[in-house]
């Protein structure tokens, strides 16, 4: 399981470098206004896709028990269906809000987005871990290298759009080809198992869904409520590039590579065992947060040499949301626990507080007439609700 994390977040760094240095190359090559709203308008596509996430930790359990095969079965067939009914709402959505691309690319970009979520929780399923380990940086790839071949036909922006369809094509053909078995399409008819496999990727969906909603409506938020395109193309560029790089690196493979560990511990009762991995990772969390309290002197210097000048005043809200990494590094780990005894519903309850949290404080913000920059405010007060509940429920199912 150490070597597991340890080559994630070694593989993890190498990706966040590259798509780090990607968007600083962006930010010179287009405008800032019209990336700014580019992200938001992959965000919007992002959020549809979180519909989907409840099925990975699912499909991971399910695993490990019986009739397997019923499960993948009625994976593939509740997927589409769930895909069908975010597409409609997607398409309700682009209709009434104002970006200027065509829906061609909306629908494009939506169904192959899909496509590769499909198989990469597939894959993770059967515990595939060395492919899983090189699916980003196989997207990563494709994005950066079909961004700079069809950069030769396209305009920046409309080579960016079909680069991000060329880095999926990428990570799907990458999945297929090293995919551990054939998928034989045999039905089978619903049954009890299948009835607890949707009720946890239900409640785990929901879980995922409110969990990403309030990051990535954040961009929405800032577009069409404050309308400052300004503070958007900072906050899309810069702010969340760093932070969220951060993320992926720290949080992310708690979540990945721990969780079925966790899952196999709890069924076993080893309590003890997951009090003592908890206790390493506080020491962890305490070093990291002296690291980025630290880091906060120096973000002004290294943005303004970093990016082009128009962003400089991005640091400020980059300095508000580094010190709350850790606690979201911890509430990731404490959620895994909370659903590995299977409360999904727990896990939810978190979720759906941060979010409802996140959106009654900036809306709070906006009548108080605070600019638009006060969204990174709000992630905080999240961050920090979760981290509470999240402790608060693993504690009481611990003791």
């Amino acid at each position: 399981m150490k070597k597991l994390l340890l080559s994630s977040s070694a593989i993890t760094i190498i990706v966040m470098g590259l798509n780090f240095i990607f968007k600083i190359f962006l930010s010179y090559k287009i405008s800032k206004d019209e990336i700014g709203v580019f992200y938001t308008f992959m965000d919007m596509i992002s959020i549809g896709i979180m519909f989907f996430s409840g099925f990975k930790d699912a499909l991971i359990r399910a695993y490990d028990k019986e009739n397997f095969e019923v499960i993948r079965y009625w994976y593939i067939m509740t997927f589409w269906l769930i895909f069908g009914f975010v597409l409609i709402v997607e398409i309700v959505y682009f209709k009434i809000s104002s970006f200027s691309y065509s829906i061609f690319y909306l629908l494009i970009l939506l169904f192959f987005n899909a496509l590769m979520v499909f198989l990469s929780y597939l894959n993770a399923s059967y515990k595939n871990y060395k492919i899983m380990l090189f699916e980003n940086l196989v997207m990563s790839s494709g994005l950066i290298g079909s961004f700079f071949i069809l950069t030769l036909f396209f305009s920046n922006i409309y080579a960016l759009i079909f680069a991000f369809l060329g880095s999926f094509v990428s990570r799907i053909l990458y999945l297929y080809f090293n995919f551990p078995e054939k998928l034989l399409f045999k039905k089978y008819k619903f049954d009890n198992s299948v009835k607890s496999f949707l009720k946890d990727t239900t409640l785990s969906s929901l879980m995922y869904f409110f969990s990403g909603l309030f990051v990535g409506a954040s961009g929405l938020i800032i577009l069409n409520l404050f309308n400052d395109k300004t503070v958007l193309s900072e906050y899309q560029v810069v702010v969340r590039s760093i932070f969220f790089s951060l993320v992926a690196v720290f949080v992310f493979p708690l979540n990945t590579f721990t969780f079925p560990q966790i899952s196999k511990l709890i069924s076993s009762k080893m309590y003890e065992e997951i009090k003592r991995i908890e206790k390493k990772l506080l020491v962890y969390l305490s070093l990291f947060i002296v690291i980025l309290l630290v880091g906060t002197l120096f973000t002004k210097y290294i943005i303004a040499f970093v990016f082009p000048s128009s962003y400089a005043q991005s640091y400020v809200m980059l300095n508000i949301l580094l010190p709350f990494l850790p606690l979201l590094a911890y509430t990731t780990f404490a959620i895994n626990i909370i659903k590995a005894f299977d409360r999904f519903d727990l896990a939810l309850y978190v979720r759906l507080f941060g979010a409802v949290l996140s959106f009654l404080s900036i809306y709070i913000f906006y009548l108080l007439k605070f600019d638009a920059s006060s969204v990174v405010y709000s992630l905080d007060l999240s961050f920090i609700g979760m981290f509470l509940l999240s402790y608060y429920y693993k504690r009481r199912l611990l003791s």
